[in-house]
């Protein structure tokens, strides 16, 4: 009877450690349930960690750059400057060559080199009045004694290339006073022609230029404005 109680101490000393040495989990549970893998534990990013596991973390994350794209510096460009960085200017337009000179001479003693050019223009002289028809200077004359013994006096026997034998009643700068000699003839019975009248005269321009950069020089007088002398903008050629 000690035996049995002695072997029945013994098995329970044992059952006891057994418990104690192994987990619950392990002991007790079915085999196919020990197969499932037990959940990882979260860790925060502010708990202590091992490099080990921390090298694993990061390796696991996706790679965050952190370089930064500095591109190289380019070389400088050297672009050359082809923009036009000249004013020119016409001044003008001069009646009289000596007078061109002289404004010419002005810029020139301001270091500025001018050019002087010509060119042949047609001068508005206002609307002629004339009888014409006559074949010959004898009959213009007649005219022109008809004329006189009517109170006209002023006229003139004209011969161009293309008017000959004309007698010209004047020639009229304000149309008013062309229409009013018209008028006077036709009341004598005259027929009577009117046509405007140029001639041809050489006018001077002056032309120079400056660099953009430089002050405007303005060198004509109150006197050459006038006399209708300006200074114009021009293009550079």
């Amino acid at each position: 009877m000690k035996m049995f109680f002695s072997l029945l101490l013994i098995a329970n000393i044992a059952f006891g450690l057994i418990q104690w040495l192994l987990p619950y989990e392990q002991l007790w549970m079915p085999l196919d349930a020990k197969k499932i893998p037990v959940a990882e534990r979260l860790q925060l990013l502010s708990e202590p960690s091992d490099s080990a596991s921390l090298a694993s973390l990061v390796k696991n994350e996706p790679e965050i750059s952190t370089k930064t794209n500095i591109s190289k510096p380019l070389s400088t460009l050297v672009v050359e400057d082809t923009s036009d960085k000249r004013l020119c200017f016409t001044i003008g337009p001069f009646k009289d060559r000596s007078k061109a000179l002289e404004v010419s001479g002005r810029y020139s003693s301001n270091s500025i080199n001018s050019e002087l050019k010509s060119s042949l223009e047609k001068e508005y002289l206002g609307i002629m009045v004339y009888i014409a028809g006559h074949k010959n200077r004898q009959e213009a004359l007649k005219t022109s004694d008809k004329l006189t013994a009517q109170g006209i006096r002023e006229f003139i026997i004209v011969n161009d290339p293309d008017k000959s034998n004309v007698l010209s009643l004047g020639v009229f700068g304000l149309k008013k006073n062309a229409v009013r000699r018209v008028n006077q003839l036709k009341k004598l019975k005259y027929t009577v022609k009117t046509e405007a009248r140029y001639r041809e005269r050489t006018i001077f321009w002056l032309y120079y230029q400056q660099s953009n950069e430089s002050d405007l020089q303005p060198l004509l007088r109150e006197q050459d404005i006038a006399n209708g002398i300006s200074q114009i903008a021009s293009q550079c050629t």
